[in-house]
């Protein structure tokens, strides 16, 4: 029932409040309007916008990867003891040794065996100022992530489109939720109406003691439920109000008017021109969705395929540096010594112990199953398009019964009331025509609800 499809909104109503957006000062919409002011100011459409921009800069990213690469660096070192390096003790052998050829001289005291002696190299304050240039010249990988990135720029992009069908279907169902909501309640105000003229005019008539105090009572019990009904109904409207505005992206406080009328929107619902769209995969957005999955899987595969690619870049290093013994760099006539390098650099993959081509095989495992859930998806979709149709028809179908029923019980309510009024029904009798009356009334404005959402379903799946 309406009553609780709106009940169960509630809480979504309140829980979202803080995610709503405030926007444009407009506040009376036909359905279109509030369409279009959802795509534009929804909540969830303003992030699909976002992650399409964010798509764009990942392609950027991903280009500048190939492109010169220039970074600089500059350092300063400061020993506060140098570094000593142990050499050898080559000078002492080499000195006997000269002394005992050329001069005749022989050691009184043997040779003592070499050791080794402590040598210091460098200076105390070291200065270096680099520049560096590398280009990518060839990388699978590289190749690869430019057409992921494309392809992750179309995902956003359906995911987009989406959000955007799923905005109409949800504004749609807000709308036509408000006016059965108001419909419902106009409904049982015209009928509060009536009952109270006949509540009064039985009471006057009871006063003068022609008839007996059940029928005032049993008036009453119904004047009774009516006003608990029209309470209920009235927090219902307030409630679609409500979740059509968290739809829009406006605050609860924000006062709307609707100006489509519930009837002329109903011709359009009624329409069966959408039985006769034709059915189209590629045209479905969850299946573009799978499509597009599927497409990044397949580059999944082609990168992990690219490992085995040997990869080539070139580079240029220019650096400039300094070594004192005192902290002078800003001293124009101290030197500088320049150091100037280019060259080119190869990545040969050779052995990776078997880890590239278990990556290869898990990416065909994983494109495997996609193919799997594309050919589910098409039967799933075609069974789905089946139903939905069903669905609509039967829908169309209750409405349209429930719509003779509503003005039949209408007809047979106002005799009854005519008739008791004669005297010629007693109050259970108009009692039971008013039940009646009440029930066709609340099937027809179920049947609506029922057959937008069926509508809506269909339309959906044919990305209508």
């Amino acid at each position: 029932m309406i009553k609780m499809k709106l009940v169960k909104l509630v809480l979504i109503v309140f829980l979202c409040a803080p995610l709503m957006v405030w926007s444009q000062d407009q506040s009376s919409f036909s359905l279109e309007e509030a369409i279009q002011f959802a795509i534009e100011n929804n909540y969830n459409m303003k992030n699909a916008r976002t992650d399409v921009e964010i798509a764009k800069r990942k392609i950027n990213e991903t280009t500048a990867i190939g492109l010169p690469q220039i970074a600089g660096t500059i350092s300063n070192t400061n020993y506060m003891s140098l570094p000593t390096t142990l050499f050898p003790d080559f000078i002492t052998g080499a000195i006997y040794q000269v002394n005992e050829e050329k001069f005749g001289l022989v050691p009184v005291v043997p040779q003592a065996e070499q050791e080794f002696f402590p040598v210091s190299f460098g200076t105390k304050y070291n200065a270096t100022a680099q520049l560096s240039v590398s280009q990518l010249i060839f990388k699978g990988s590289y190749i690869v992530g430019l057409q992921a990135a494309k392809a992750y720029l179309d995902q956003s992009k359906i995911q987009l489109q989406k959000s955007e069908i799923d905005i109409q279907e949800s504004v749609t169902n807000a709308y036509f939720l408000v006016l059965v909501a108001e419909e419902q309640l106009e409904i049982l105000k015209s009928t509060m109406k009536s009952l109270k003229e006949m509540r009064d005019e039985t009471a006057t008539i009871h006063a003068q003691g022609f008839i007996e105090d059940t029928d005032v009572d049993q008036l009453d019990l119904m004047v009774a439920d009516l006003e608990a009904n029209m309470f209920y109904t009235n927090n219902q409207v307030i409630i679609a109000r409500s979740y059509l505005k968290l739809n829009l992206g406006l605050k609860l406080n924000y006062a709307i008017d609707l100006t489509d009328n519930l009837n002329d929107l109903l011709n359009g619902v009624k329409g069966t021109e959408v039985l006769n769209s034709g059915f189209s995969f590629d045209q479905n957005i969850d299946y573009k969705v799978l499509q597009n999955q599927k497409k990044l899987s397949e580059l999944n595969l082609k990168n992990f395929k690219s490992e085995y690619l040997p990869s080539i870049s070139a580079f240029f290093n220019y650096q400039k540096d300094a070594q004192r013994n005192s902290y002078n760099f800003f001293d124009r006539s101290e030197p500088w010594y320049t150091t100037q390098v280019y060259g080119f650099q190869m990545d040969i993959p050779i052995f990776s112990s078997g880890m590239r081509k278990a990556k290869v095989q898990q990416a065909k495992l994983e494109l495997q199953k996609i193919e799997e859930l594309d050919n589910q998806m098409q039967t799933s979709l075609g069974i789905a398009h089946e139903t939905a149709s069903t669905n609509f028809r039967n829908s169309l179908s209750i409405h349209l019964n429930k719509n003779k029923s509503k003005m039949l019980s209408d007809k047979i309510y106002k005799k009854a009331l005519l008739k008791y009024k004669e005297g010629v029904f007693s109050s259970l009798d108009l009692l039971q025509n008013y039940n009646q009356y009440l029930t066709a009334e609340s099937d027809y404005i179920n049947s609506i609800v029922d057959l937008v959402a069926a509508k809506l379903a269909l339309e959906k799946l044919l990305s209508e």
